[in-house]
């Protein structure tokens, strides 16, 4: 029933931010109960991004009707990825123990054996790839918001590419957690209008073999340039980087790749 546990005397606002850094989630994604307000005013302080919840101490009754009646544990559809989720982070902790034991970033991709594998949209994947839109905020480069409907309208537009990837290793399925739609402006250029990455597969070098993957195909399909746009937020900063460390060039508020150019394959990944 547990995933991470921290039992403990230790300051709350450091517990929350390791079993973040554990199970690779973001602290967005966190709700922190205590009957303290003190610790609550503290956490809230500290880690604005956790949704801090007192409960009263006496009346467990009343807590339960407090669980119930937060819409922030709502949800309008439940995607495979939602009900496997406790299984996940139980993974990830034994990827977080290989990754201490190995100590070298290279050496522990390596032997992870990630397989990346693309998947179109069809009616299977629209509710995933849309709940992805609407929740992933770290690594989102534009941070577009699409609902089931826009992308099941997307998915019959000839102009328009929406696919979805899903992640796997040794130690197990992390779903699918990386979606990319990209519009087809012309024959000889596309624009990426959306790039995103769930947080729990960060840091692997998947967002470059899905790029990668992008170029290939604008190649095949004779495209020149590929176009991509960073929309800063508050909470997108780890996918800054992305464009520029991949090789594209800043033009005005684009980044644009030649598909003439050479491009990094990220060796430990299987593409499929």
């Amino acid at each position: 029933n547990f995933a991470c546990v921290r039992i403990n005397w230790n300051d709350k606002v450091v517990n929350m931010k390791e079993i973040s850094d554990e199970l690779n989630i973001g602290l967005d994604s966190m709700v922190f109960f205590d009957d303290d307000p003190v610790n609550i005013e503290y956490v809230k302080s500290n880690l604005p991004d956790i949704l801090s919840v007192g409960i009263h101490p006496s009346f467990c009754h009343n807590n339960s009707k407090l669980l119930k009646s937060m819409n922030d544990f709502q949800a309008l559809k439940i995607t495979d990825e939602d009900k496997t989720r406790n299984k996940m982070y139980l993974e990830q902790r034994k990827r977080t123990e290989l990754k201490t034991q190995v100590g070298n970033l290279e050496d522990f991709l390596k032997q992870l054996n990630i397989s990346v594998k693309i998947k179109n949209v069809d009616n299977f994947t629209i509710p995933r790839i849309s709940q992805l839109t609407l929740k992933t905020n770290q690594f989102n480069l534009t941070t577009r918001r699409y609902q089931e409907e826009d992308i099941r309208k997307f998915s019959q537009d000839k102009d328009k590419i929406v696919e979805c990837a899903q992640i796997q290793d040794k130690f197990g399925d992390n779903g699918i957690t990386c979606v990319y739609i990209i519009n087809k402006d012309n024959k000889q250029q596309w624009t990426i209008d959306t790039f995103l990455l769930s947080c729990r597969v960060i840091g692997r070098g998947v967002e470059d073999g899905i790029l990668s993957h992008i170029i290939e195909k604008a190649r095949k399909e004779g495209v020149s340039k590929v176009r991509g746009e960073y929309i800063k937020t508050k909470k997108n900063k780890p996918a800054e980087n992305l464009f520029p460390s991949f090789g594209f060039k800043k033009e005005g508020d684009l980044w644009v790749f030649d598909t003439k150019d050479q491009f990094k394959k990220p060796e430990h990944l299987v593409m499929s």
